[in-house]
């Protein structure tokens, strides 16, 4: 499993956008993730996100 992101500096979401993991809002600098464009608040809910789709995949295998 290969997820990648970008990060992005100084630009805020063109709509009003909350955090797909956290729910808070979107600020000046994020995580959105490449193949899904996905927003992130910051690293460590993107990390969140990545463990728990990774437990959910082992689930689903089992």
């Amino acid at each position: 499993m290969r997820l990648a992101f970008l990060l992005v500096n100084g630009r805020t979401p063109l709509r009003h956008t909350r955090c797909m993991q956290c729910c808070e809002p979107i600020g000046g600098s994020y995580l959105r993730e490449i193949g899904t464009h996905l927003p992130y608040c910051d690293h460590q809910c993107y990390a969140l996100f990545c463990d728990a789709l990774a437990k959910d995949r082992v689930r689903s295998a089992s």
